[in-house]
């Protein structure tokens, strides 16, 4: 066989202008997230392919090469993921089936799968895992992608995709379409008006239009653009974890009013505006030549913020080229998320979703609906992912010292920040970075919930050992499937006015829960969600928690009072939208108590669940931590810091590594030398705990023998 490269020079002129185009548009939008190159391939009926790591249609795959070779006498690209665009002018907002015909290596492909923007149910059509079938040098195989769109929902506006984890080397591509779409010859006017219930004011919310067939007809002009990365779209996908009526899971967003033209028939009309508000669903009649007016009054379930409670979304990388981004504020509010951290994304190499300013000049917003700059940054695979919220200016160290996490925290503090842990504490490593940084106090939450999982083993991990850490939760939009900002929030409750300042300080006592569902109240003696108790040893605390849940959302199965992480009372719902609890325990000792409630959906990565943060109950001065469990978690955090250490940095585990490969590699060795220290202060800290558990253990012995 024989490799190289094959360019025409008119081949070579349009790629290079093409890819000059490309790189203007991307510093425009301020640098890809993604691993997306623009290939010089040139197929009939194809206007442009793409080699990624992603396809946004399904197809997943790695930090793989991505290059293009001759094979025999064929031009091939190669990468993890190939994305087509076919040529509209042979193809568009069709729906038909559509063979296509794919040539590729299998000596040099590994198992890989299609996927295509289609018509009706969830938008995505993907195709069984294809084996490459061994034994020579080319196959061809033929698939027919089932009620085909054509509509560009792929990434960088693309249609199809071919690939997998471990890439493929695709050597020509036929797409026949079977022009059996029937082209509609009547037209009506659809006018929406959505207002809520209460004020009767238009309000944003996320949309769903859908005639007979399940197909979504592409949204107009006045439906409002989502940035996905560096696309712009419309229509975005409504993932199985995500609040939805209906199995057609294509959406848009709207700001109140929306108006477009639609083929004469009868359509399926779905509203949402997040788990405070009941689902809207019903349909309406386009009429040939006629205007369909449709108001819907969007009613609530709860009214959190008349209790004082407003929700945020810890977690979005959205870019705004401007501040005052109307697109991307709708966007939000129409999910009724009040505080929508937007995260500048670092890694080692630099920066992703970049934010065109910080502090109160860097918040936009109205109607108590607020966009504030923040950063997840730094970054790395060896010791896991931070977020900083709030922030007065971005703090992207430099490669040289980017592993000393605690400079951006100690920065985060000085500014008045609020900072933590991203992807459940436990991703990318991030047990080891918790086990450095939370004994010296300056790690104020976990990111406890995401991608529909609510993973506490870590974050007890610390309250057992008396550190209050406080729960958060966040969608990491457009990751995690990908998701929709807003699918998992975090609750702050305030004492005053909506303000973003107030929602940071309210954070900061630990007026808190986080949910994808249901709503907690939670009180001790009266003392509400986050407070801390003085009292004395035999004192009886008074509980009573409730929790409720929009059975738009899910049914509430149970609510449960938790003493250091344990389960020491429980309601069932038994059917009930809304559950009260009430207990009474004897103060005998410090503890920390919470509740959680749950909906019927327990999936381990699918779940509707609620947590407050800790309650903490101070007797005689004492730690509020779990005394027996004390040994045993300081030996976990320091093997921990040991397994920093001690292991070797995998930088292909990192979520950019054709960016940060080099460095990461380069730069850990280098400064690992430099956390020694900050390690061994943190050792000597955990240790600390169990002389001072000795010293209580032995203070409450001697107190036993000589009463």
């Amino acid at each position: 066989m024989k490799f190289g490269h094959h360019k025409t020079v008119l081949l070579y002129l349009v790629v290079v202008l093409a890819c000059l185009a490309a790189a203007r548009a991307l510093m425009a939008h301020g640098g890809e997230a993604r691993l997306v190159k623009l290939m010089p391939w040139q197929k009939e009926r194809v206007v442009r392919v793409l080699a990624a790591e992603r396809s946004e249609l399904g197809v997943y795959g790695s930090d793989r090469r991505i290059e293009m070779i001759t094979i025999g006498d064929r031009s091939c690209v190669v990468g993890p993921v190939i994305a087509l665009d076919v040529d509209d002018a042979y193809g568009f907002d069709v729906d038909e089936a559509v063979d296509l015909t794919l040539t590729y290596v299998p000596e040099l492909t590994a198992p890989f799968t299609v996927g295509w923007d289609q018509n009706g149910g969830e938008g995505i059509g993907v195709s069984k895992r294809i084996q490459p079938q061994l034994g020579a040098m080319f196959r061809s195989l033929t698939l027919t992608l089932d009620r085909a769109r054509l509509g560009g929902q792929g990434i960088r506006h693309t249609d199809i995709a071919v690939g997998g984890q471990g890439g493929i080397v695709l050597c020509d591509v036929e797409i026949v379409r079977s022009h059996s779409t029937v082209a509609p010859t009547a037209f009506g006017q659809l006018q929406l008006e959505v207002t809520d219930a209460g004020s009767q004011r238009p309000i944003p919310v996320r949309a769903g239009v859908y005639d007979w067939t399940g197909r979504a007809p592409l949204p107009s002009k006045q439906a409002l653009l989502v940035h996905r990365f560096t696309d712009e779209v419309r229509l975005v996908w409504v993932n199985g974890r995500t609040l939805w009526p209906s199995e057609n899971r294509q959406a848009f967003y709207v700001n109140g009013t929306y108006e477009t033209r639609l083929p004469v028939g009868t359509y399926e009309l779905v509203l949402t505006r997040g788990p405070e508000y009941r689902v809207a669903h019903s349909s309406f009649e386009v009429l040939d030549g006629e205007v369909s007016r449709v108001s819907v009054s969007m009613k609530r379930y709860a009214d959190l913020p008349a209790l004082g409670w407003f929700s945020g979304d810890s977690h979005v990388h959205i870019q705004r080229h401007r501040v005052d981004d109307e697109a991307v504020w709708g966007q939000l509010a129409a999910e009724d998320v009040h505080i929508a951290n937007l995260l500048e994304m670092g890694n080692i190499a630099g920066t992703h979703f970049k934010q065109p300013a910080w502090g109160e000049e860097g918040q936009f917003g109205r109607d108590t609906y607020m966009l504030v700059s923040g950063q997840e940054d730094p970054r790395t695979v060896q010791r896991g992912h931070t977020i900083h919220h709030n922030l007065y200016r971005p703090f992207h160290q430099d490669p040289d010292s980017y592993f000393l996490y605690h400079r951006v925290f100690e920065e985060s503090h000085r500014q008045g920040g609020v900072s933590g842990y991203a992807h459940l504490g436990q991703l990318f490593n991030g047990r080891r970075g918790l086990a450095l940084d939370v004994p010296f106090g300056i790690v104020d939450f976990i990111e406890v919930l995401q991608g529909g999982r609510l993973f506490g083993d870590i974050w007890y991990s610390f309250l057992n050992l008396g550190y209050n850490v406080l729960p958060v939760a966040g969608a990491d939009f457009p990751y995690f499937g990908p998701t929709l900002p807003g699918v998992e929030r975090t609750y702050v409750k305030l004492d005053g006015p909506f303000s973003v300042e107030a929602f940071f300080d309210a954070f900061l006592r630990g007026r808190v829960f986080v949910s994808n569902g249901p709503f907690l109240e939670f009180t001790v003696n009266g003392h509400e969600i986050g407070e801390e108790i003085q009292v004395e040893r035999g004192t009886r605390l008074q509980i009573e928690a409730k929790a409720s849940l929009n059975p738009d959302v899910d049914q509430l199965s149970q609510l449960e009072l938790l003493v250091h992480g344990e389960v020491v009372a429980s309601e069932p719902a038994a059917g009930r939208d809304r559950v009260l609890l009430r207990t009474e325990l004897t103060a005998d000792r410090s503890m920390w108590l919470a509740v959680r409630a749950a909906g019927q959906r327990q999936e381990r990565r699918d779940a509707i669940v609620a947590h407050s943060a800790a309650t903490v109950v101070i007797v005689n001065d004492e730690p509020f931590w779990k005394p027996e469990a004390v040994p045993e978690l300081v030996a976990l955090q320091r093997a921990q810091l040991q397994e920093l250490m001690e292991s070797r940095i995998a930088p292909d585990d990192d979520l950019e590594p054709w960016e940060t490969r080099y460095l990461l590699l380069q730069q850990w060795e280098r400064q690992r030398s430099l956390l020694e220290s900050r390690v061994e202060e943190a050792d000597a800290r955990y240790r600390g705990l169990l002389e001072r558990l000795q010293a209580s253990s032995g203070r409450a012995s001697e107190h036993k023998d000589h009463p």
